[in-house]
């Protein structure tokens, strides 16, 4: 990426001799010069017609008079000067553009962590919850058919268990329903329902036995890396398509 800020040192100017004893022309060359090789990579072309345009002097020669004066604090190479000020703050710039870089991913990378295990710690909860609950209506459900071999008594047993499951699902889904809205701030009432929907998909799913708990901090995750685009709640849509077969337009009014 370029860079748009660096660091210009009024003293380094007006304690330099040979910039103090410039002529306002000079300067104004000089100083132009060295804006324009900071916003091209520290760098321009020995062009004396385009250069005299840039620093809005009156002719190539006139720029050719001036370049005769200020040409020593430049270096010029195969025809491309530099300025060796100029080089160094450039690459000051880009060595804390790159720490702030390394910086702001390690934050954003504990502070995935810290949601993930904030997420992840309540619906492992919830799911051992779910799988005792579970469990004890297995075992009432056995009983029952050892006890009374009426079809319409197991039907209604095994209704209630599936109810039990939905709710304890129910129940696990708000923590992360929550997280979701807390990622992608939903921009209309539309994503509101996208991210109900997909809640309750989820949590369908879980008691299906198609997916465990850990479904909600897969899908968190795709949620951030959503959060990046243009669009996220149609990114996060695309993605849940894509990785989990999930049928937006079906889900989504």
């Amino acid at each position: 990426m370029k860079i748009r800020f660096v660091q210009l040192e009024s003293d380094a100017f007006l304690t330099d001799i040979d910039f103090v004893t410039m002529s306002p022309a000079q300067r104004g060359v000089y100083c132009s010069l060295i804006l324009y090789m900071n916003s091209n990579d520290g760098k321009c072309t020995f062009d004396p017609p385009t250069l005299s345009r840039l620093c809005n002097c009156q002719s190539p020669e006139e720029f050719e008079q001036i370049w005769d004066v200020i040409s020593k604090k430049f270096q010029t190479r195969r025809d491309v000067i530099r300025h060796k000020r100029v080089t160094k703050e450039l690459a000051k710039a880009k060595k804390y553009r790159q720490a702030r870089s390394r910086a702001g991913l390690s934050g954003a990378k504990k502070r995935w962590q810290t949601d993930s295990k904030a997420i992840a710690e309540p619906l492992k909860s919830h799911s051992r919850a779910i799988a005792n609950e579970s469990k004890g209506n297995v075992i009432e459900k056995e009983s029952k058919a050892l006890s009374n071999t009426n079809t319409t008594e197991q039907a209604l047993s095994s209704s209630s268990s599936l109810r039990a499951v939905a709710g304890g699902s129910q129940a696990q889904a708000l923590h992360f329903n929550q997280a979701l809205v807390s990622i992608i701030h939903p921009r209309t009432q539309s994503d509101r329902t996208c991210f109900r929907n997909l809640t309750n998909w989820l949590s369908e799913q879980i008691g299906r036995g198609r997916f465990n708990e850990d479904i909600f901090a897969r899908v968190l995750d795709y949620a951030r890396e959503a959060s990046r685009g243009r669009n996220p709640a149609a990114v996060l849509m695309a993605l849940m398509k894509k990785e989990l077969d999930y049928s937006p337009r079906k889900r989504c009014e």
